[in-house]
């Protein structure tokens, strides 16, 4: 990494398992010197199948520790745990997974000036439980809306809890290192997986909380969106396509349809007078889309959809996946040497930013000696009062909408920071409405307007938001902030010092930069939506 990289200078002790394994790995793509304490017969990760061929190396302790060192100490032992205490003596945050009344430091030989992230599966004032993958899941709430009916409850493929819960502790890591950075003082983090968890259960809460608006029990319907309208179909090959009648019905579904002789039933076109209407009649429109799906190549068709900005995806098997011509183009996958099995092509960085350096490399070994860290001197406060929230005083203007750009600005605002919710005329039906449950879901302790961003008085508005922000977050299309001018470049003269954060369903730049996608589209072109269903399975979609 770069002396410029996000997080160069910052230092990184990681002695946790799975999660904080992932957070650690998230700090090191941002330019953290990020160093994993094993125990001296090695890496707990390294039994974890599947292996690099014959190797017996472990694919998955090789990819969570891209970018780190991992030195081995014997934290049972008293020298082990002296080597221990110097190392983290020296570091500016420490991600530990450790019972409480089972740590190997005391919290007297933990410096004062020290973020320490205890990442537990319900926190440290409750009675311990151990939870993997699959407990952690079912006991989350997500597992009872997976599957349907006549198959068991599942759960998402690939450590889908760990990464989450990984995603918050790299979150409120970095809060915690802001707010030792202002007051000088060491932080302690007390973060709980299951919390974590059932934070992202999407509709179940939203359901709960509003009953009165929304059905108060979730279903377990397949592929089917809790909303009625999302389905993966299968198309005349066998594979699956994920459509949705949710978005341009009226303006590009039905005259679809209606071109290929499919509209039976849709030619009333006052039944689907707004997108209320259009719920009430999913049960007929879906149907119809299945039959419709049954007649076409779901590749082709997914082309075609998004020539018409539709936001549809084909349910790709992951060695399809790997052939991506969009990851290809942004250089996605890297070429590593793993040691002990040679050379590989390795998934890339979580994100991109300006500064990045060379590619995080397959884990270094080293020992404490070898790191040549120096106890750290406790940050001097800055000039303003102690913030009450660790984010206090930051100021994002947030220009996301729907779910997963508001659900990320919402932890920024729970932390303290000032999120200003721009709405814009285009887009305030619907979720993104202040009158939908949705909208209040993902949106609490933040402040709102509406734009018109169609209007040069919009725009000057936004501007000038945006130069007394600290940030800018927005999951439009690929060149929208550049169009208005109020992307990064266009506003570095007055204010140099902002950072702007897209994302965008498929990035800002390669063929695909365009494509419109929403959360089952991505989880259909990456191979979620294929490996996730019933055993014996490929397709669960709307009876």
């Amino acid at each position: 990494m770069t002396e410029h990289s996000p997080l160069h200078g910052v230092r990184v002790v990681e002695a946790a398992g799975w999660a904080a394994a992932y957070a650690g790995k998230l700090l090191a793509e941002a330019g953290a010197d990020v160093v994993r304490v094993v125990p001296p017969g090695g890496d707990p990760l390294a039994a974890e199948p599947p292996f690099f061929g014959g190797s017996g190396v472990s694919i998955q302790e090789t990819w969570y520790n891209l970018g780190k060192r991992v030195t081995a100490l014997d934290l049972a032992t008293p020298d082990g745990r002296a080597a221990f205490a110097s190392l983290v003596a020296g570091t500016d945050l420490l991600l530990e997974d450790w019972a409480p009344g089972a740590e190997p430091l005391s919290t007297n030989e933990i410096p004062g000036g020290v973020v320490r992230l205890s990442l537990t599966h319900t926190g440290r004032d409750t009675e311990q439980l151990a939870a993997n993958d699959l407990v952690a899941n079912a006991l989350s709430g997500a597992a009872s809306v997976t599957g349907d009916t006549h198959t068991p409850p599942l759960t998402g493929y690939g450590n889908q809890t760990h990464h989450t819960t990984g995603l918050y502790a790299a979150i409120c890591a970095l809060a915690g290192l802001r707010a030792q950075r202002v007051t000088g003082a060491g932080q302690h983090i007390d973060l709980s997986a299951h919390e974590a968890l059932v934070s992202c259960t999407e509709q179940l809460l939203m359901q709960r909380f509003f009953a009165g608006t929304w059905p108060p029990e979730a279903k377990r319907q397949g592929s089917l969106h809790w909303s009625g309208v999302y389905a993966v179909f299968p198309d005349r090959n066998g594979q699956g396509m994920m459509v949705t009648a949710a978005l341009r019905f009226m303006e590009d579904i039905l005259p679809w349809l209606e071109e290929d002789g499919m509209a039976a039933e849709l030619a009333d076109k006052e039944q689907f007078g707004d997108i209320l209407a259009l719920v009430r009649q999913a049960p007929l429109v879906m149907r119809r889309m299945r039959e419709w799906v049954a007649t076409k190549d779901g590749n082709t068709m997914f082309f075609e959809a998004q020539a018409k900005h539709l936001s549809w995806g084909p349910s790709v098997p992951i060695p399809e996946v790997a052939k991506n011509p969009q990851a290809a183009a942004r250089g996605y996958y890297q070429e590593a040497s793993i040691p002990g099995f040679g050379a590989a092509r390795l998934p890339g960085r979580a994100f991109r930013t300006d500064a990045d350096g060379p590619r995080p490399a397959p884990a270094a070994r080293v020992t404490v000696t070898d790191l040549g860290w120096e106890a750290r001197t406790a940050a001097s406060p800055g000039p303003t009062l102690p913030p009450a929230r660790p984010l206090e005083g930051v100021r994002v203007l947030d220009f996301t909408h729907v779910l997963a750009g508001p659900f990320g600005t919402r932890a920024l605002a729970d932390l303290g920071a000032d999120i200003i919710k721009v709405g814009t005329a285009s887009r305030a039906g619907g979720a993104n409405s202040p009158a939908h449950p949705y909208y209040v879901s993902w949106n609490r302790n933040k402040r709102s307007l509406m734009l018109n961003m169609a209007s040069p008085s919009g725009v000057e508005v936004a501007r000038r938001l945006a130069a007394a922000s600290d940030a800018i977050t927005e999951n439009f299309s690929a060149g929208v902030l550049r169009r208005w001018g109020i992307d990064r470049a266009s506003l570095s003269a007055v204010n140099p010092k902002l950072t702007v954060v897209s994302m965008g369903g498929m990035g800002q730049d390669g063929p695909w930069r365009d494509f419109v996608t929403f959360a089952p589209t991505i989880h259909a072109l990456v191979g979620l939506t294929y490996l996730t269903n019933p055993p014996g399975e490929h397709l669960l979609g709307y009876g």
